[in-house]
This record gives structure tokens, C-alpha cells and sequence, in this order.
């Protein structure tokens, strides 16, 4: 081959490759002047005046998106609000919508588009449809996330491993047999809210293997009597009211960009270290919550066991550095430049919200019964049968959460199995925890097991 020959192989091959670097765009972008100066309290009698219910997952929303204020923060947060369907979640996305330069709205998404490598479209215009500079610095705001995870297997794992590696923050890198390398390179840090449908169970050790980027919120609405849908009917109608918590949520933001208009140098030394703590508990438990293990029977003469391979747990520091971040958005929106007790209630939230359905009501069960559940309550509480319950009890048990007392083989007559929180969680039964998630201390923890196992009994 000549030296011709291969610089043109060379010049060939550069022409496949396009890298896109847009480190030099304004993190911090002007935005009008609000024709209102609002307070994060008036916001929040907004919001409390007119959907109550989703008053939380909203305030959760502002925390999101405050985080781009922040100079340090690198990592891009992605929250899911998780419900059946009607129950008030793309009402809360509304609130963020249609605030330019600060959000980024769609109801059809799927992750190949990040980085396009359409073959329709002519290698020099495919910048102008990726969808990843468009999000630079933005809350990226996903109306319908379950149509993703209703994928099959193969494609879920594929889009759930694009949308794990977005979410470093750190730009992305394609190659296909027909544009060659597409590259964007630098600080591509954007949030994200979203809304889907209770996750199925595949979904959960999927984003577990792949080491999941995403939090959850179950927003857990409450069911309505007749009575309160009759007068649902005669109030005033859910757009004028959508619009009201729109517009005040639009006014606050543009409110916190005018206020620091090059950003925020938050200062890490003077954040109380009781305070980290707590965090550092919520990222050690759910990266333990959402751990993911491999479960089957083993039959003998002496009943059923379960056997299992060793479970695959995260290391907690990613989620640690990101519930930070997330506790100081939400001081930033109270107008505070430091932490308090209250910020930390969303890291709580979360830690607890944030793992397969089934493991986050038997924890919730846990805290609620003192620390202390049986077989029959858990029987009640998942509305399962006994072998399914021994199975989850010994999930957790498995995943360090609890200990189980009696070696019960789930045979008819035998003493039930007692599960108890780990002590190295026990920091979750505190009157300081109850105190900052302003919960109701829960009645002693006989009464309750008594009262489960009655429930179970009807």
C-alpha cells in the first residue's frame, strides 16, 4: 500500500467520526424578568390551594431543576412519579412545562434519540434532531415513561443502557454502520422529571444489573368517595387550576435564575455533618433495597429452601452524591444556602421509594410495626401466599436489610418466622426520623402484629 493510498484511508476514516463539544454554552441562561417575585412559601400555597395531593412530588420537581444553580453539581438527577393511572402525575409535570430555556417537554420518547443515527436523514442534519444538546442544562420532562418499560426484553435492555450512560452527565458516543462514530463530548448535564404506571418486577432487576440512574416516587393518591367526586364536579375545573400552579411555578424560577444569575458557589464545610449522615444512611439503604438476586427452589425431604447466588449491590457513593445534591436544590428553593432537617425528608422519601414495589411495602411495613414483622403479616400485606412471603422476607435477608428469626420450612403447624430490621438500620425506627418525615409515631409493635395476623385470619 502507498503513502498515498493510506493518508486517504485516513482522511476516510476522520470522516466518519464527528465529535461535538459544547462545553462553551451558558450553563446559567438569562431568563426574563418575572413580572412577579415569588416566594417559595407563596408558591406553595399555590400548589396547596389547588392539588394538595401533589403538593410533595411538585416540591420535589423545583429541588430537581435548582440543581443546575449549583456550580459543583455535575451529575444529572432522574425522577420517576410512579401511580396508576388518573392519579395526578403528568398534572404535576404541567407545572414545569412551557418555561423557555429552562425546560424541555415530550410525549413520545425513546433513547436512541440522544444521539441519532437515523438512515433517513443525511449524515450533516442529524445535529439538528439529537435530542442531547437540545437538553443541555435543562429539566427534561418525559409525560409517558411506561411505554419504555413496556418494551421487550432485548430493546429494554438496550434503551435502559443508553439512558444509564446519558445519565453520567458526560455526553455520549455512537457507532453505526451507516453515519460511522457520532460523539458529544463535555458536561451535558441535564435533569429529569417523568411520570409512568406502577414498574413490573423485570424492570427492576433489568435497571438493577445495569446499575439504575433512576429514582421513584409512588405518589400513593387516595381513593375518592362519591361524595368527594360529586363535588370534584362543582369546583373549579382542573385546567384553570393546572394553569394557576403553571404560571407560580414558572414565577419562582425565573424568580431563583434572576437571584443568581452566574450561579451559586455552595459552600460544602458549612453543612452540618449530622446532616450528611443521614444522607449517607439513605444512599447505603436503597443501594441494599434495590440490590438484585438471583432466586430459586430447592425441593428435599424436609420442605422447600430457597437458594441463591451471591446479590449484586451498588456501591452507595453515586446515590450519596446525588441525594446531596438533591437536599441542596431543595434548600436553594427555601431560599437557604445551607441544610436543615427538612431538606433531608426527600433523601428519605426516596431511599424508601426507590426499590422494587414489593421491597418498599414490606420496609414501609417494617417501620410502621416498630422494627418487627411475621410471616402472617406479610402474608396480609402482600395479599400472597406463605411460600411467596418467606421468599421476600428471606430477600431482604439476603440483602442485609433484616434477620429472621425460626427456621420455619413454611410447613402447616410450624412456628412462623419473625423478620427484624437490621440493627444497622435502625436509625429508620428514631423519633428523630419520624420528626423530620412528620409521621405519626406508630402504636407498639405486639398490637400491630396481632392486628395483621386478625387481617389475615378474615
Amino acid at each position: 500500500m502507498t503513502m498515498k493510498q493510506n493518508d486517504n484511508e485516513n482522511e476516510e476514516q476522520q470522516k466518519t467520526v464527528e465529535t461535538v463539544n459544547l462545553d462553551s454554552a451558558p450553563r446559567i441562561l438569562a431568563v426574563p424578568t418575572p413580572d412577579k417575585t415569588v416566594s417559595f412559601s407563596e408558591w406553595r400555597g399555590v400548589i396547596n390551594d389547588n392539588f394538595p395531593d401533589l403538593l410533595f412530588a411538585a416540591e420535589i420537581g423545583l429541588s430537581i431543576i435548582a440543581q443546575i444553580l449549583i456550580k459543583d453539581v455535575t451529575n444529572p438527577f432522574a425522577l420517576v412519579l410512579v401511580d396508576v393511572p388518573s392519579a395526578g402525575k403528568t398534572i404535576t409535570i404541567n407545572f414545569f412545562s412551557e418555561i423557555e430555556g429552562l425546560t424541555y417537554a415530550t410525549d413520545k420518547f425513546t433513547p436512541a434519540s440522544f444521539v441519532s443515527n437515523a438512515a433517513n436523514v443525511k449524515k450533516e442534519k442529524l445535529r439538528e434532531v439529537d435530542l442531547l444538546p437540545r437538553l443541555q442544562y435543562k429539566l427534561f420532562l418525559i409525560r409517558d415513561l411506561a411505554t419504555l418499560f413496556s418494551k421487550r426484553d432485548d430493546d429494554l435492555n438496550e434503551c435502559l443502557g443508553i439512558l444509564t450512560r446519558v445519565l453520567d452527565g458526560e455526553g455520549f458516543n455512537t457507532d453505526s454502520g451507516i453515519h460511522g462514530q457520532r460523539q458529544y463530548v463535555g458536561e451535558y448535564l441535564f435533569m429529569v422529571l417523568a411520570a409512568s404506571t406502577p414498574i413490573p418486577p423485570r424492570v427492576w432487576k433489568m435497571m438493577g444489573n445495569l446499575g439504575s440512574r433512576l429514582f421513584f416516587l409512588n405518589m400513593n393518591s387516595k381513593d375518592k368517595s362519591e361524595d368527594e367526586l360529586a363535588e370534584q364536579l362543582g369546583s373549579t375545573a382542573y385546567k384553570t387550576k393546572e394553569k394557576a400552579c403553571k404560571t407560580v411555578t414558572k414565577q419562582l424560577l425565573e424568580t431563583l435564575w434572576s437571584k443568581y444569575p452566574e450561579g451559586l458557589d455552595w459552600d460544602n464545610t458549612q453543612d452540618e455533618r449530622d446532616l450528611k449522615l443521614i444522607i449517607a444512611r439513605c444512599a447505603r439503604l436503597l443501594a441494599c433495597l434495590r440490590g438484585v438476586i438471583n432466586l430459586w427452589k430447592d425441593r428435599g425431604e424436609d420442605g422447600t429452601e430457597y437458594s441463591y447466588t451471591t446479590p449484586t449491590v451498588e456501591k452507595p457513593d453515586r446515590i450519596n452524591q446525588l441525594f446531596y445534591n438533591l437536599c441542596r436544590g431543595h434548600a436553594l428553593v427555601n431560599g437557604r444556602t445551607q441544610l436543615t432537617r427538612d431538606d433531608v425528608r426527600l433523601a428519605i422519601e426516596l431511599a424508601i421509594d426507590s426499590a422494587p414495589t414489593v421491597r418498599t411495602r414490606l420496609f414501609r411495613a417494617l417501620l410502621e410495626l416498630g422494627g418487627e414483622i411475621c410471616t402472617t403479616a406479610v402474608e396480609a400485606i402482600l395479599n400472597c401466599s406463605k411460600p411467596t412471603a418467606l421468599k421476600e422476607m428471606e430477600s431482604l435477608k439476603i440483602l442485609g436489610l433484616c434477620t429472621i428469626s425460626q427456621e420455619s420450612q413454611g410447613r402447616v403447624g410450624e412456628p412462623e418466622k419473625i423478620m427484624k430490621l437490621d440493627s444497622s438500620f435502625d436509625w429508620f425506627l428514631s423519633d428523630e426520623c419520624k420528626a423530620i418525615r412528620n409521621s405519626d409515631a406508630p402504636t407498639t409493635n405486639k398490637e400491630n402484629l396481632t392486628l395483621w395476623k386478625e387481617e389475615a385470619m378474615t
